[in-house]
């Protein structure tokens, strides 16, 4: 979506809903999350764009957490994705 970092997917594999949340470190939120009352389904995993974790809210409700560490997807002019952008923390040191 234009301006933000909000983007929708449309998947047509799974009935069911997925929710994905952005955050800094996909480790990190996945200790906040159990600390607060929920649960980690699948631990740490890496993903295309950097790590994400499956996690639990004590009502049921799953939510994959994911970071973007190694740098968003760049796609060409056709749309093709051909890569990851450099991530902030290729810039610092």
């Amino acid at each position: 979506m234009p301006e933000t970092d909000a983007e929708i997917v449309l998947q047509i594999e799974d009935k069911e809903q997925e929710t994905d949340l952005k955050v800094e470190s996909a480790e990190a939120a996945a200790v906040r999350f159990e600390e607060a009352g929920g649960k980690i389904l699948v631990p740490p995993f890496d993903i295309q764009i950097g790590r994400a974790v499956v996690v639990e809210d004590p009502w049921g409700n799953r939510f994959v957490l994911l970071d973007a560490s190694k740098g968003l997807l760049v796609t060409n002019a056709n749309g093709n994705v051909i890569g990851n952008a450099p991530s902030l923390s290729d810039f610092s040191g």
